[in-house]
C-alpha cells in the first residue's frame, strides 16, 4: 500500500492539503488578469499550490506557463527556458508546433528533439549569441499575450523563485523589458513566486525597482490547524490506520503546522505503525525520534560549520521555543550569556545567509523545525 503523505517533492491531487481558499482566489485572479506577487518561506507548499491552481485555470479554459527559475543562471538560459515553455502551448504535431512557433518567436531557432524510439519529442531553441538581444526579448515577451488575445482564452505566466532572477540580470535590463511589455497585458495574469523574502522585497516594493507596486502581493501562511488536522486524520484513515484521538494535534504541535515537516513526520509515522495500522499518541515523540535520528548526520555537519556565537543563538532561541523574543534585549542576552549585541547582530546576519533562520513578521524562526527539535534534545533546551 503506498503512503498516503508526501515530502520533498511537488504534492498533487489527494495529497495536497487544503489551500481550497488559496486556490480559488488565485484562479478568480488568473480568470481576471490579476498579476500576483506569490511569498511565502521555503518548504510551505507554493508550488504544489500553484500546479494545483495552474490545473483548476485549465479546465476553465486558460492557457498557463510555469516556469522555475532556480537552476536559470543567465540570460541565455532565460530565454531557451521560457521559449520552451511557451511552446507547450503550440500544438503537439512537429511540423505544425515549428511553423507556429516561428511566426511567434521568429529570432529564435527551434530544433525538434526527439527522447527514445517514440513519438515524443520536445522543442530546443538556439539564437546567435552576438545578436541584439532586444528583439529577442521583445518577442519572447509578447509571445503568451499574442496566443491569449488569437485563441481569445485568459492566460497565466508563473514565474517559479523569480528572485533568483537578480542573481543575473544585475543592471535591470531583463526585468526592465518584462515590465514594458507585460504592464500592456490585459488577458494575462503574470505571478512571481519567491522563498527568499528580503530578495522579493527589493524587486517589488522598492521605488526603484522595474517591478514596483506590479501587483497583488499574496502572502502564503501555514495551514489553519483544523483543516490540516482533519487532512491527517483522513490520511490514516483512508489507508486503514485507526487514529488515537489527539495525534494529529501532537504532530502539529511538533511541526509548529509546517506543511513540509507535518507531512515528513506524518511519512514516517506512517512506515513505523504499517503492520499494526494504527497510531496512538505515545508514537508521534517515536516518529519524531525516527525523524531526527536520519536527519542528525546533517544536523552534525550543519552544527560544525557554524561559528560559536551563531551556536549559542539557535540554543538560546530553541530554549525559549519561541520567535517573539527581543534578541537584542538585556534580559535575553544576559539569560543566555550571549554577551554583546553587536556580535549577536553578526551571528543572526550569517543564520539569515545560510538560510537557517528567516525573518517572519518582526520575529526570527527556525527555517527547519526538525532542526530546532534537534538542538532541544542535544542541549537540553
Amino acid at each position: 500500500m503506498t503512503n498516503p503523505f508526501v515530502y520533498g517533492k511537488v504534492a498533487r491531487g489527494e495529497y495536497f492539503a487544503d489551500r481550497e481558499r488559496e486556490i480559488e482566489e488565485l484562479t478568480g485572479d488568473i480568470l481576471s488578469g490579476q498579476n500576483v506577487i506569490l511569498f511565502s518561506p521555503r518548504r510551505y507548499g507554493k508550488t504544489s499550490l500553484i500546479m494545483e491552481v495552474l490545473d483548476r485555470a485549465r479546465e476553465l479554459g486558460a492557457l498557463t506557463v510555469y516556469l522555475d527559475l532556480f537552476a536559470v543562471v543567465s540570460e541565455e538560459d532565460f530565454v531557451k527556458a521560457y521559449a520552451r515553455e511557451v511552446a507547450k502551448l503550440c500544438g503537439k504535431g512537429a511540423k505544425a508546433l515549428v511553423d507556429r512557433i516561428r511566426s511567434l518567436l521568429p529570432r529564435l531557432i527551434p530544433k525538434v528533439v526527439f527522447h527514445g524510439e517514440g513519438a515524443e519529442f520536445e522543442l530546443e531553441f538556439d539564437f546567435d549569441l552576438g545578436s541584439e538581444r532586444e528583439p529577442i526579448l521583445d518577442d519572447l515577451f509578447e509571445a503568451v499575450a499574442t496566443l491569449s488575445r488569437k485563441e481569445n482564452r485568459p492566460a497565466a505566466v508563473v514565474f517559479d523563485e523569480f528572485q533568483e532572477i537578480a542573481l543575473w540580470d544585475h543592471d535591470e535590463r531583463v526585468r526592465r523589458k518584462m515590465r514594458s511589455h507585460f504592464q500592456h497585458h490585459r488577458g494575462v495574469s503574470y505571478i512571481f513566486m519567491g522563498s527568499k523574502k528580503h530578495l522579493m522585497q527589493r524587486i517589488f516594493q522598492e521605488k526603484h525597482s522595474p517591478f514596483y507596486l506590479f501587483g497583488k502581493h499574496f502572502p502564503l501562511g501555514k495551514i489553519p490547524r483544523e483543516a490540516f488536522s482533519s487532512f491527517i486524520r483522513e490520511r490514516f484513515e483512508k489507508t486503514g490506520f485507526r487514529v488515537e484521538k489527539g495525534v494529529p494535534e501532537r504532530i502539529l504541535e511538533l511541526t509548529e503546522n509546517h506543511p513540509y515537516y507535518t507531512q515528513h513526520l506524518c511519512h514516517v509515522l506512517w512506515e513505523l505503525r504499517r503492520e499494526k495500522r494504527e497510531v496512538l499518541v505515545e508514537d508521534v515523540e517515536l516518529g519524531l525520534e525516527e525523524v531526527i535520528a536520519r536527519e542528525s548526520h546533517a544536523f552534525h555537519e550543519l552544527w560544525d560549520n557554524l561559528p560559536l556565537k551563531a551556536r549559542q543563538l539557535l540554543v538560546a532561541l530553541a530554549k525559549e521555543n519561541e520567535p517573539r523574543v527581543e534578541i537584542y534585549s538585556r534580559a535575553f542576552l544576559q539569560k543566555h550569556g550571549l554577551g554583546l549585541p553587536s556580535s549577536v547582530q553578526r551571528a543572526v546576519e550569517r543564520l539569515l545567509a545560510d538560510g537557517i533562520l528567516e525573518r517572519m513578521d518582526g520575529a526570527y524562526e527556525f527555517t527547519d523545525v526538525f532542526l530546532k527539535r534537534w538542538i532541544q534534545r542535544e542541549f537540553g533546551a
